[in-house]
């Protein structure tokens, strides 16, 4: 009897509280966070600020742009030219994560992303306070955590998100295993290098970053996936001893001026990859195709038009990111776009 009547008691302190905080008006539900963690959210979510900007892109892909009340302060122009809303959103919101009062003054309902980098204690215990739901996504290291990342932010968001998360999820499926069948026989494979020139060094990836698994995907070996493998960094520093010693095939960077830098350093000229002119600059349209982000699903199949072209001479690139914008962003984009975008133009990259 007692225990029956303490769980009524929490029950109903739970409702009081509940109410106190903004959740009165419509009821709430609850989610499971990335640790498993369930956190209510109101039933029906009017306004979010994901943490990122590959979660931003997430939520407007699903629809949900209107929604966005505050978010990451820089995008890229491709991204604002799409979703427009979002450049005078993210100007009014420069620095939320060091801002709470201007985040809670947004009437934001829910906040989501890797919350233990942006938000320490203090600002957690703040934004629950002001009766702001915040949900932990930060399990998005491989292809099937992003896959979660996006089914959790489809649920957060209700309505038809969750519907259209399945279909973009059942796309990247399609995709991948598309470029899997076609390189899957390959021998031998090239060896490939992601190399990125930034703050005067060279930095690169191992196999615990999901650019990696889109190499393998594509037929590729990645010559540094044993690299730092115990660092917590994302991205690995390395020097141009050791890329010597790599040797690569071929060679993938995030933009034209690392590319440009990486082909006119002296110290690299006798590799395999420079001598060919084999380096090949990410595409880059709403968001960096290599990266955490729901556009790594058009990765694989650049990668293996660069690797194999033979193997996708019937696949047209420019086809597919026509009907991925048209299908995802409910955007007829121009040829001019599509060749920007592919070029990795400097224009679309988010600083």
């Amino acid at each position: 009897m007692r225990n029956r009547t303490l769980k009524l008691y929490v029950f109903f302190l739970t409702c009081l509280l509940l109410t106190s905080v903004g959740y009165a008006d419509e009821g709430f539900r609850m989610v499971k966070d990335s640790d498993g963690k369930e956190v209510a959210v109101p039933l029906h979510v009017k306004r979010v600020t994901p943490l990122i900007g590959a979660f931003a892109q997430v939520t407007c892909m699903l629809g949900a742009e209107p929604k966005i009340s505050a978010g990451v302060p820089k995008l890229s122009e491709m991204f604002y030219k799409i979703f427009p809303s979002l450049k005078r959103t993210t100007a009014q919101s420069s620095n939320l994560s060091l801002n709470m009062e201007a985040l809670i003054a947004t009437q934001t309902q829910v906040v989501f992303g890797p919350t233990s980098f942006f938000l320490n204690d203090a600002a957690m215990a703040q934004l629950k306070a002001s009766g702001i739901a915040v949900v932990k996504i930060s399990n998005f290291a491989t292809i099937e955590e992003i896959k979660e990342s996006i089914r959790l932010i489809a649920e957060i968001l209700g309505e038809d998100a969750p519907l259209k998360a399945q279909a973009f999820n059942r796309y990247y499926d399609v995709m991948l295993q598309e470029v899997q069948k076609r390189t899957s026989a390959v021998s031998p494979k090239l060896s490939v290098l992601a190399l990125n020139f930034s703050g005067g060094s060279y930095s690169t990836i191992n196999d615990s970053d999901i650019g990696a698994q889109y190499i393998k995907i594509a037929g590729g070996i990645n010559v540094a996936r044993d690299y730092a493998i115990d660092s917590k960094e994302i991205v690995k520093s390395i020097n141009a001893e050791q890329i010597l010693v790599w040797n690569p095939d071929v060679i993938i960077t995030n933009s034209n001026p690392s590319r440009d830098i990486i082909l006119q350093n002296p110290a690299l000229q006798t590799l395999n990859a420079v001598k060919n002119r084999r380096i090949y600059v990410v595409p880059t349209g709403v968001y960096l195709w290599s990266v955490r982000s729901a556009e790594g699903a058009l990765q694989p199949l650049w990668l293996g038009k660069m690797f194999y072209p033979e193997l996708f001479k019937d696949q047209s690139l420019e086809r597919e990111v026509k009907s991925f914008y048209k299908t995802f962003y409910h955007y007829d984009i121009s040829d001019e776009e599509v060749a920007m975008i592919l070029h990795g133009a400097e224009n679309t990259l988010v600083r």
